[in-house]
């Protein structure tokens, strides 16, 4: 059985969780400080703009060049950030790396030194004529535009985001992660630099460790780092809700060679759910592994797809199952997907399938254990969907699980959404 399992601790003073994972098996020292703010149409895009403008130039280190090289005197300290999302959370991600003590000739830790930078640039920022400075500001911008408007360069990704924006029509769901061009454009510095400071304020801070430093002594570092701060610091998940309306088709074209369909459900259950082990079982059966139904049916049985896969959003409690094919097999390939649905509902799955399934889950949660951001990436989800099942917790329940589970979980997911993205010289 994994021994990775964090402890959470709150640090009210600085309205900071903090998740430690005390470990000796990695030559580094990893964490993620990941604010987390609502998702919300009119601040997303001011959301991703931010972190980039703070990590650009901050008071202590004025030029990129600057904090670069005060990162190699720290023996090559990493520092990254991103926006990220989960469910209908905006998540502002700064992660760090850094080499452990143990394999330094100092013998200081450098770890306080890697802390006070992050909080530098996340709370002492570069200011100019009251607000970010300008060229800073203008430059992200301008990148920050650009990954939106890449986004349709990758098909498959483009294709699903637009089969969310669709599914999730006026919930926040269907903003994207980078916000929106247009609302891009019109940030100023003043404006940048008045959402940071209520940022700052009033949004809690989850800070995930894993590495080998005691718990005493990173609690101690956090707190000479940051600064303490007065505010309601709570983060609350919203129930999974199947809206009552029609199914809905939305086929658009595009200059590609091959169509991309997206189909998307509604499960009703998110992490905290006790069916949730069992939505994770069904979804593995039905397309997440070599093994799966769909895989097995549509690409190799009947070769109808270039690749087909089923992936769940656990946060927003959404199924969507994806498929590369041709655009004359768009109704058969949605036609044997359903029937291949129906016949687990009906329990027409074997033992095999099952265990097969159990295993690749469990190795999967096995695996993160060789990469501290994978394990930190599995307690983010926990984290804003109020501390659910840990990792131990999930492969336990994930092993109990069985073809009545599932036929059962399956029979309340409800579809929802399909889009396919068809070639342009198709007919229609």
């Amino acid at each position: 059985m994994s021994s990775f399992n964090f402890s959470r601790h709150f640090l009210p003073e600085k309205g900071i969780w903090l998740f430690h994972q005390e470990t000796k098996k990695f030559k580094t020292n990893s964490l993620k400080c990941i604010l987390p703010l609502p998702l919300d149409r009119e601040k997303a895009s001011a959301n991703a703009l931010l972190p980039f403008v703070l990590y650009r130039g901050s008071a202590d280190f004025p030029e990129s060049i600057d904090l670069i090289r005060r990162l190699e005197e720290l023996f090559g300290t990493d520092l990254s950030v991103d926006v990220r999302k989960k469910g209908e959370w905006q998540l502002i991600d700064f992660s760090l790396e850094t080499v452990n003590s143990d394999f330094l000739p100092e013998t200081r830790d450098i770890f306080p030194d890697v802390l006070e930078i992050l909080s530098g640039v996340q709370f002492k920022p570069l200011l100019e004529n009251g607000g970010f400075r300008k060229s800073y500001v203008e430059g992200e911008k301008r990148t920050l535009e650009e990954e939106i408007i890449n986004l349709k360069n990758n098909k498959m990704e483009y294709a699903l985001e637009r089969c969310f924006q669709e599914m999730c029509q006026g919930e926040p769901f269907s903003v994207f992660r980078y916000g929106d061009p247009e609302q891009i454009r019109k940030i100023t510095p003043e404006e940048l630099f008045e959402h940071h400071r209520k940022i700052s304020s009033q949004t809690p801070i989850f800070i995930f460790f894993v590495g080998n430093i005691p718990l005493k002594q990173v609690k101690e570092w956090v707190n000479n780092s940051f600064p303490s701060r007065e505010g309601v610091f709570e983060v609350r998940t919203n129930g999974v809700i199947i809206p009552s309306r029609p199914e809905k088709v939305v086929v658009e074209k595009d200059t590609i060679s091959q169509g991309k369909l997206n189909i998307g459900y509604r499960t009703g259950i998110n992490r905290r759910d006790l069916d949730f082990p069992s939505l994770l079982v069904a979804n593995g059966l039905l397309g997440s592994f070599p093994h799966s139904r769909l895989f097995r049916t549509i690409r190799e049985e009947h070769g109808l797809a270039y690749y087909i896969f089923s992936r769940l959003e656990s946060t927003k409690g959404l199924l969507t199952v994806s498929a590369g094919i041709d655009a004359e097999k768009f109704e058969e390939t949605i036609d044997i997907i359903e029937k291949e649905w129906q016949k687990i509902v009906r329990n027409e799955v074997n033992e095999q399938e099952i265990n097969f399934t159990q295993k690749a889950l469990c190795s999967q949660l096995k695996i993160s254990e060789d990469n501290p951001f994978q394990l930190m990436g599995i307690e983010i989800v926990n984290a804003i969907n109020s501390f659910g099942q840990s990792r131990r917790e999930l492969m336990e329940k994930i092993n109990q699980v069985s073809s009545e589970d599932v036929a059962r979980v399956l029979g309340r997911i409800k579809r929802d959404t399909i889009y396919f993205l068809k070639p342009e010289e198709e007919g229609n």
